[in-house]
């Protein structure tokens, strides 16, 4: 947007640093037929996601390529759309696009004193430290990457962060969602201002008015947490009560459906029967929630189809009760696997 290419241009003239940090690797995200009416859009063979763009290297060569980030499948960028032939369009941002964008707009800096940190551009253990090293001398003026950048790096001729597309993952399935975007972009914050020059952190969002946006951007912590508690409390998330995911997968999508229908049907029983406390056996120990079967979000990754299962409840040793008593002689087809996660990191 404006307010950040002008707050960039300010950081460079003064002989400052940028930083640029965008919650997303690649190219681009999205490669779809430019007709609605079509609605073709590319996605993994093996995985129910779409495919990433990427550049063999962002500013010279022309070599396209895709990518799924869930799978490493790759294949040639489609130039037409196979649905209707019309020439297909690239939606969305990447580390890459943004560094080209960069380039367009700041002539003035040299291919060299600009860099890209992601997974994908930082192949070997050496490669981060060696990017930090020249960024810390001063050899590079502008550094462009993911969530890599965020965290506990001190360059005192940081005047500028500029966080793009900063709720990029706020819309997630996930009941973290929020925390984890306000945790990123105050973590990035943190990176500015800390030498004599002072700094500056300008935040590109469309959902300005969103409570983690507007505490990341305010540095006020607090603030989310008064806003988010509320909704976990009523919904019976941490830090209020537990959640323990089960995974169905299975190459065959009605194989995993079934498992999962039936371990959802073994924990509600579970869940009715005789808690720890010692409460008569048909009472439901309170709060307890079997949400499911559903298929995951990411439905289908590496072949295989995935449908999930919640068990949500205050008491961490009566989910566990719950869960041991529902897996208790429970049979599994060799085609199916499942996985238990108490506490899962994410929901995805």
């Amino acid at each position: 947007g404006p307010t950040l290419e002008g707050a960039m241009r300010q950081a460079l003239d003064a002989g400052g640093q940028v930083l640029l940090l965008l919650n997303r690797r690649g190219y681009a995200n999205l490669v779809a037929c430019p007709d609605r009416k079509c609605g073709w859009s590319l996605r993994c063979d093996h995985c129910d996601a779409g495919m990433v763009v990427h550049r063999a290297d962002a500013l010279a060569s022309r070599m396209e390529f895709v990518r799924c980030h869930h799978c490493g499948t790759e294949q040639r960028l489609p130039r037409r759309c196979p649905s209707c032939s019309r020439n297909t369009t690239v939606f969305g941002l990447g580390t890459q696009r943004v560094e080209e964008e960069v380039a367009r707009l700041f002539p003035q800096l040299r291919a060299d004193q600009m860099a890209r940190v992601d997974s994908a551009s930082m192949q070997g253990s050496g490669a981060l430290h060696q990017m930090l090293v020249r960024f810390g001398s001063g050899e590079l003026r502008l550094l462009t990457g993911t969530q890599m950048i965020a965290k506990g790096l001190d360059f005192p001729s940081v005047v500028l962060v500029g966080v793009v597309n900063a709720d990029a993952a706020l819309h997630l399935p996930d009941f973290r969602a929020s925390e984890r975007t306000c945790q990123l972009v105050m973590q990035v914050a943190g990176r500015s201002g800390r030498g004599p020059l002072g700094g500056r952190v300008v935040v590109q969002t469309s959902s300005p008015d969103h409570p983690a946006v507007r505490a990341a951007a305010t540095h006020d912590y607090e603030a989310f947490v008064r806003t988010e508690l509320p909704i976990r409390e009523a919904l019976g998330y941490p830090p209020f009560g537990h959640v323990v995911r089960i995974v169905v997968r299975s190459v065959d999508d009605a194989a995993a459906r079934h498992q999962a229908g039936l371990i959802a049907e073994r924990l509600r029983a579970a869940a009715g029967g005789p808690p720890t406390s010692g409460t008569p056996s048909n009472v439901a120990p309170a709060a307890v929630r079997v949400l499911g079967p559903a298929p995951a979000p990411i439905a289908r990754l590496r072949d295989r189809f995935r449908w999930h299962v919640q068990l949500i409840g205050p008491d961490d040793a009566e989910l566990r009760r719950i869960v041991r008593e529902a897996i208790d002689g429970f049979a599994t087809p060799d085609d199916v696997a499942w996985i238990v996660d108490v506490d899962p990191v994410e929901m995805l």
